[in-house]
C-alpha cells in the first residue's frame, strides 16, 4: 500500500482520474501509480506483460517477483498493479472506526489515495474472481503504522467482498522468480533476419526433437542448431526459452536455477501439441 511521494493535491487527484488511472482491464488498465511519479525510481521495473500486452509498473524487486508468479500461473487471467482504493469515503470512515489517522499530504492535508500492489483476476469454475494482494516484507509487518494501514486495507476489501491477503518474501521462491525472469522476454516469437515466424516454428519442432534424443547440454544443442540451420547466434537458445515460457518444454522451475548449461536430462517433459 503506497502513496505518491510528491506533493498530493486535489488538482492532481482529478488529473489522475481524467487520465484513466486505476481504470480499465487487461491491456487498457492504467495503474494509479507509475514509475515516473517518483523523484527516485530506486528498484523499480517496467516489464511487458504476457497476459495483458502492456507495460507493468512495478515498484520493488519483491513486486517484480510476485508479478512473475502471477504471469506463470494459468489461473490468473489479468494483472492490475498499483490498484487504487478509490472509495475515499469508505477508506476514511474505516480509519475513523479504527481511531487512526488517515494518510494525507503533510502540507495541504489532501487525503492520499491508497493503493494495493496487485488486483488480479483468476478464473474459477469458468467465472472471473477478483483477488487483491499486497506485497510486504516480514520486517515491514512489524511496524505499527504499516500494520494499521494493512488492517484498513483488509477491512476495505472485506466490505467490497473481495479476497485480500499479504504476500511476503517467504511466499515467493527466488529461484522460481529468477527462472521466469530468464525466459520472460521470449514469450512471443519474433522473426529474425534469417527466419520468419513460420520458419521459427519449424525450427522449434527440430529443437524439440534434438532435446528429446540428445543427452548433452542446452548450450551445445542450441549452438549446434544455429550453425546447422545458418541462424543468427543465440536464435535456438531464444527458442528454447520461448518453449519453456509457453510450457512446451517442462523443467523444474522451483528447485533449481535453469540456464543454457542445463542438461537435457533435466527436462521433465516435452509437449508436442500445437500452440498459439
Amino acid at each position: 500500500m503506497l502513496t505518491t511521494r510528491r506533493q498530493w493535491t486535489q488538482t492532481k487527484f482529478e488529473r489522475y482520474q481524467k487520465e484513466g488511472r486505476g481504470q480499465g482491464i487487461g491491456q487498457n488498465y492504467v495503474p494509479w501509480i507509475k514509475i515516473q511519479d517518483f523523484p527516485s525510481q530506486g528498484r523499480s521495473h517496467r516489464i511487458p506483460g504476457w497476459k495483458t500486452g502492456r507495460i507493468h509498473h512495478l515498484l520493488s524487486d519483491q513486486e517484480k517477483r510476485t508479478f512473475y508468479l502471477f504471469e506463470w500461473s494459468d489461473a490468473v487471467i489479468d494483472i492490475r498493479e498499483q490498484y487504487p482504493l478509490l472509495d475515499l469515503d469508505l477508506a476514511m470512515s474505516i480509519a475513523d472506526e479504527m481511531n487512526i489517522k488517515y494518510p494525507e499530504d503533510p502540507e495541504n492535508h489532501t487525503p492520499y489515495v491508497l493503493t494495493t500492489d496487485f488486483m488480479i483476476t483468476i478464473e474459477r469454475e469458468g467465472q472471473p474472481i477478483q483477488v487483491a494482494r499486497t506485497v510486504k516484507s516480514t520486517k515491514d509487518l512489524e511496524k505499527k503504522r504499516t500494520a494499521e494501514k494493512l488492517e484498513l486495507e483488509r477491512r476495505y476489501y472485506l466490505s467490497k467482498n473481495i479476497d485480500w491477503g499479504i504476500i511476503t518474501e517467504k511466499g515467493i521462491s527466488r529461484i522460481f522468480a529468477s527462472n521466469v525472469e530468464w525466459v520472460h522476454p521470449n514469450y512471443q516469437l519474433e522473426s529474425t533476419a534469417h527466419a520468419d515466424l513460420v520458419e521459427l516454428r519449424r525450427i522449434a519442432i527440430t529443437l524439440k526433437e534434438k532435446l528429446s534424443t540428445d543427452s548433452t547440454t542446452i548450450t551445445k544443442i542450441t549452438a549446434s542448431l544455429d550453425k546447422e540451420m545458418n541462424l543468427e547466434a543465440g536464435t535456438a537458445l531464444s527458442l528454447f526459452k520461448h518453449l519453456v515460457a509457453r510450457k512446451q518444454i517442462i523443467v523444474d522451475m522451483f528447485n533449481s536455477k535453469i540456464s543454457s548449461s542445463l542438461s537435457t536430462q533435466s527436462i521433465q517433459n516435452i509437449v508436442w501439441d500445437d500452440y498459439e
